[in-house]
């Protein structure tokens, strides 16, 4: 189940419930803690890396008690990959929505890579969770985050139908973009350069669509304006 979205304003756990007794069903009260505890896992990740997590530093961020976390994990690495899970399905999401405001391919691509760099400005610490196969040594969580970036580079592949040089293109051409797209996301989230990540979008989106559209016409795509801003 995908739990609703948080308000894109910060990474912490955000929501409260009332204070005192309340008459909120239980199925609420434990949907509230698990979106907690998945919020929580993301911070104390950014902040301590996945060799100095703990899971007393996720409950001191998340506020709930130890019983809470094993109720919905069994282990600290069963925590990051449910978190990995959430995060990736609320993004992909995000993304999709942005593609489906487009009728072209090429102002698809633009729209997602917009897409993908709003959300990591405004919630960096989940954007980071994204790309943890760069930052653990646990071949299972790598996996899981090699795994989400072969979703993206499949679905990015669909646009070798709409260019007349598709065929030609080298088999691992979407994979190596992804690559790079998320390395340039990544090398701003540790400089903490979150908040300008939306500035690189002419640059990425002029590097991802070149292999397709050739120099000129990807950069004419790159520099117009998206979707709802100002001419």
């Amino acid at each position: 189940m995908v739990l609703p979205v948080k308000p894109p304003d910060s990474d912490g756990p955000g929501w409260e419930l009332p204070r005192g007794r309340h008459r909120l069903p239980r199925q609420v009260v434990a949907g509230h803690q698990r979106e907690r505890l998945v919020l929580a896992v993301a911070e104390a990740l950014a902040a301590h890396g996945y060799a100095d997590l703990t899971v007393e530093r996720v409950l001191e961020i998340a506020g709930v008690s130890r019983t809470t976390f094993y109720a919905n994990f069994t282990s600290k690495q069963d925590a990051v990959e449910a978190a990995q899970e959430v995060v990736f399905e609320r993004f992909l999401a995000l993304v999709l929505g942005a593609c489906s405001a487009q009728q072209e391919w090429p102002l698809k691509v633009k729209a997602a890579i917009g897409a993908s760099l709003d959300f990591a400005a405004a919630a960096p610490a989940q954007a980071a969770l994204l790309d943890l196969d760069a930052l653990t040594a646990d071949r299972q969580i790598a996996r899981r985050g090699i795994d989400n970036k072969d979703h993206l580079a499949s679905l990015l592949a669909t646009g070798r139908r709409y260019c007349e040089r598709g065929a030609e293109l080298p088999t691992l051409t979407e994979q190596a973009i992804v690559a790079a797209l998320a390395g340039a996301v990544s090398t701003r989230l540790i400089g903490g350069e979150a908040k300008r990540l939306p500035e690189l979008a002419p640059q990425l989106v002029q590097f991802a669509l070149l292999p397709y559209l050739g120099q000129a016409e990807a950069a004419r795509v790159a520099t117009r304006p998206r979707l709802g801003a100002a001419p």
